[in-house]
């Protein structure tokens, strides 16, 4: 796992918001990724506690132990269960995202994660059941040796699109849309500002019938 940067242990914070825009509350996690035995795939590991303000809502049944394998096969990866099942894509590196759906959980999910530099990650997604949102999900993450949980500031404004999208809506320091280009082809865009790193992260992936594709852009 030495050369895989999404490799090792990540103390996780994770933002939650509900499908109005609304901020819930907290989900703090310890993840790592280590090689299963026999070197032929990653197991993944990941320890999440929700904060009490979770109380009552659908991501405090996340907390506990949640384990799945993932095999790598060039630019995807398979995620092949017990609580994960599904595929992602790295499109450059250090830069993935994800669908598939958490079993035990209950929730289908589309999620990203972004390496702005080596020592910090920008992830997060959505959690959904029969494609409806139960919340949104904006997360960071540093190397556990850094021994602090890492932070988000959500008062900063996000970024603006640079093209019009028929549905926009700002969750904390992320703004959101989604576009239809045809009747079989959406675009969904996320655009996150992260003062702490000075980056801004602009994820836009088109999904149609036929082909999937994303563009993913860190600029400094």
């Amino acid at each position: 796992m030495s050369d895989d940067p999404f490799g090792g242990a990540w103390l996780v914070t994770e933002y939650v918001f509900n499908p109005d825009g609304s901020f819930a509350g907290n989900l703090h996690q310890r993840r790592t990724l280590a090689a299963t035995e026999g070197g032929t795939g990653i197991r993944v590991t990941q320890v999440c506690e929700p904060d009490t303000a979770l109380d009552g809502h659908a991501m405090a049944g996340f907390a506990g132990e949640w384990v799945f394998d993932m095999e790598v096969h060039g630019d995807h990866r398979h995620y092949l269960g017990p609580d994960v099942v599904g595929r992602g894509t790295l499109w450059a590196e250090g830069a993935m995202t994800g669908s598939g759906v958490w079993p035990r959980f209950g929730y289908e999910f589309r999620s990203y994660s972004v390496l702005v530099n080596p020592r910090r990650q920008l992830t997060g997604g959505t959690f959904s059941l029969a494609g409806r949102s139960v919340a949104d999900i904006v997360g960071v993450a540093v190397p556990e040796m850094a021994g602090v949980d890492p932070r988000l500031d959500l008062t900063v404004e996000p970024p603006t699109f640079d093209e019009p999208m028929m549905v926009e809506r700002r969750i904390g320091p992320m703004r959101v849309g989604l576009s239809r280009v045809d009747p079989a082809t959406t675009i969904r865009r996320a655009a996150m500002s992260d003062p702490i790193s000075g980056t801004i992260t602009d994820i836009a992936e088109t999904l149609s019938d036929d082909n999937t594709s994303a563009t993913i852009r860190i600029v400094g």
